[in-house]
């Protein structure tokens, strides 16, 4: 049998169309795995670069930032400074004394100023809410029971009709 059979022929095509498409195949591979590791490399690279801007960001930070101070204490100073003779005898010489304000009829009279024993510093001010803000709630008292009425407000007859 010298002549070849036509289904012969047709598989012999098929198979190297076959080969040809898994030659192709496999340089589309090829080139997808050159892609793949081009990108992998951009990709580290973008990275590194990230990580160096940040670390240039914290260090420019770093040398900005101011350090913490302690809090001051505050000191209270006295309502009234109290002035030597001297100093007061040395003012009234020199300055006219300066004319007294008439109030307005309605003004209202106005509080007397603090004293430093009512003051309370800001410290003083920030622990009793604090601790208020600790503290349980305030208990509430129960509801109280309110009877019902006929709608007259006799409490007594509505009583009486549901009995």
């Amino acid at each position: 049998m010298t002549t070849k059979s036509p289904i012969i022929k047709r598989l012999k095509a098929s198979a190297a169309k076959a080969s040809a498409r898994a030659a192709a195949a496999k340089d589309e591979v090829r080139a997808a795995k050159t892609r793949l590791k081009q990108a992998r490399k951009a990709f580290k690279a973008e990275r590194k670069a990230a990580k160096q801007a940040r670390r240039k960001v914290d260090a420019a930070a770093a040398r900005t930032a101011r350090k913490p101070r302690p809090a001051a204490t505050l000191k209270l100073k006295p309502a009234v400074r109290k002035r030597t003779p001297a100093k007061v005898a040395a003012k009234t010489k020199s300055a006219p004394q300066p004319k007294k304000a008439v109030p307005l009829k309605g003004s209202k009279a106005r509080a007397a100023k603090p004293t430093t024993e009512t003051m309370r510093s800001a410290a003083e001010v920030a622990k009793s809410v604090i601790e208020r803000l600790h503290a349980p709630p305030p208990a509430l008292p129960p509801e109280p029971h309110i009877p019902p009425t006929d709608g007259s407000g006799n409490f007594e007859a509505a009583a009486s009709l549901k009995s």
